[in-house]
C-alpha cells in the first residue's frame, strides 16, 4: 500500500513541477500579494490634500489653518475664495478635505455669547481616508479651541462629569495591519489548499489519464489519499513561510503558542482540502474548477470576517457564517496570534471545523466513488 501511495505522490509532484506557471503563482504570487496588502494597510494615512476657503482672513483664522496643516494627516495645497472651485477640486479628487472659515469667525470666537462655526468638507468616497481625516479635524479643532480660548478648558471641566479611562487590549497601537494581515494570511492558506486540490482530479480528467489511473492496482481510497498529500504539503509549507513574513517582516505579534497554531493550520488545511477535492470531482476541466473556487472565495470572504466583522452583520447572516470553515479558522488564528488564547477558549470553533470536515469528507468520498464508477 505504502509503495503504491509513494508512487502516486511522486507522480503528483512531477505534474506540479511541469506546471511552472502554477508553481510561480504559489511561490511568488502569494507572498507578493501578502506584501502588497501589508504595505497598503500597515502605513498611516498621511499627506491628504487640504484646501482652505478663508473668508475671515484674521489672525485667528490663520492660526486655525496652521493647526490643521501642521498635522501629518493633511498637506495644504492652496487657498480659494470660490466654493464652486472648491467643490470641483473635491469632485476631481484634487483635494480630500476642505475647510470653509466664515467672515465673522474671529468675532464669534472671542465673543462670550456666540459660538463660531467652521464648515469642513471631506471626500467620503474612500472611507478609510475619510475616517482618518474626520478624526484629525475633530482633534485639531479641539486643540485649537483650547489654545485660543483660555476659558474653554475651565468651562469643559465644569460641564463634563464623566472622564473615561481608555485602554486598548491586544492591539495597543490600533494598527490596521494587525487585523488585515492575519486575515490575508488565512485567506491565502484557504485559496492555496483549494487550488491544488481542485487541479488534482480535474487535470487527470482533462488530460485523459484518469482512466489509466483507475486500471492501476490503486484503491479508490488510496487515490484520494495520494491526491491529498501533495496539496497538504504545498499549502502547509507556504503557510509556514508566509507566517514568518507576517511576524518578522510585517511585525504582527505572535503572542500565542506557535505549535498550537501550526497544528490547527494543518487540521484546517485537511478540511478545506476535502472541499477542493469535491469541486475537482464535479469539474470537467481545470478552468471550470478554478472558476468555481473563485466564485466560492467571494462568498467565503464575505462570511469569514476578512474585511468586515461578522458581528456587524444581521443575525441571520451571523448564524449562516458558521457553515464556512474559514470563519472559524480566522477566529482561531487571530485569537492565537493577537490574544494568546488557547483551545479552552475557542474549542467550539475547533469542533465546528471538525464537524464540517467530517461532512465534507463523507461527501467527497461518495462523490469520488460515483465519479470514478462513471469513468
Amino acid at each position: 500500500m505504502f509503495r503504491r501511495l509513494f508512487a502516486l505522490i511522486q507522480k503528483e509532484f512531477i505534474q506540479l513541477r511541469r506546471d511552472w506557471m502554477f508553481l510561480l503563482m504559489i511561490l511568488i504570487g502569494c507572498p507578493a500579494e501578502m506584501s502588497a496588502v501589508a504595505y497598503a494597510t500597515g502605513q498611516d494615512i498621511e499627506n491628504l490634500p487640504l484646501v482652505i476657503c478663508d473668508y475671515d482672513r484674521s489672525e485667528e483664522s490663520r492660526k486655525l489653518v496652521e493647526t490643521l496643516s501642521n498635522t501629518p494627516t493633511f498637506e495644504l495645497i492652496g487657498y480659494t475664495t470660490s466654493q464652486a472651485e472648491l467643490a470641483e477640486m473635491l469632485d476631481q479628487n484634487i483635494a480630500y478635505a476642505a475647510v470653509i472659515v466664515p467672515p465673522d469667525f474671529s468675532q464669534e470666537l472671542l465673543s462670550s455669547t456666540t459660538r463660531p462655526t467652521v464648515q469642513v468638507l471631506i471626500n467620503g468616497s474612500e472611507s478609510a481616508a475619510a475616517s482618518e481625516a474626520y478624526q484629525t479635524v475633530e482633534g485639531a479643532l479641539l486643540d485649537y479651541g483650547y489654545q485660543t480660548v483660555p476659558g474653554l478648558i475651565a468651562l469643559q471641566s465644569e460641564t463634563e462629569h464623566l472622564q473615561p479611562s481608555l485602554r486598548v487590549w491586544y492591539n495597543e497601537e490600533l494598527r490596521k495591519a494587525n487585523y488585515t494581515i492575519p486575515s490575508e494570511l488565512g485567506f491565502i492558506l484557504y485559496v492555496i489548499a483549494m487550488w491544488v486540490a481542485v487541479l488534482s482530479v480535474a487535470r487527470e480528467r482533462e488530460l485523459g489519464t484518469l482512466e489509466q489511473l483507475l486500471v492501476t492496482p490503486l484503491r479508490k481510497a488510496e487515490i484520494v489519499i495520494g491526491k491529498s498529500i501533495p496539496a497538504v504539503i504545498i499549502a502547509y509549507i507556504n503557510f509556514i513561510l508566509m507566517l514568518g513574513m507576517v511576524v518578522f517582516i510585517f511585525k504582527v505579534p505572535m503572542r500565542g503558542s506557535l505549535p498550537l497554531l501550526l497544528a490547527l493550520a494543518l487540521f484546517y488545511i485537511l478540511v478545506e482540502l476535502m472541499r477542493g477535492l469535491l469541486i475537482s470531482v464535479v469539474s470537467r476541466t481545470q478552468q471550470q474548477g478554478l472558476m468555481i473556487v473563485f466564485l466560492m472565495a467571494f462568498v467565503d470572504m464575505t462570511f469569514s470576517g476578512y474585511a468586515v466583522p461578522v458581528e456587524s452583520m444581521p443575525l441571520f447572516f451571523q448564524k449562516l457564517s458558521n457553515i464556512f470553515p474559514i470563519r472559524h479558522w480566522m477566529i482561531i488564528m487571530r485569537g492565537i496570534m493577537l490574544k494568546d488564547i488557547g483551545v479552552d477558549v475557542f474549542w467550539r470553533h475547533v469542533a465546528a471545523i471538525g464537524v464540517l470536515g467530517v461532512i465534507l469528507t463523507v461527501g467527497t468520498l461518495l462523490a469520488f466513488r460515483r465519479a470514478l464508477s462513471q469513468e
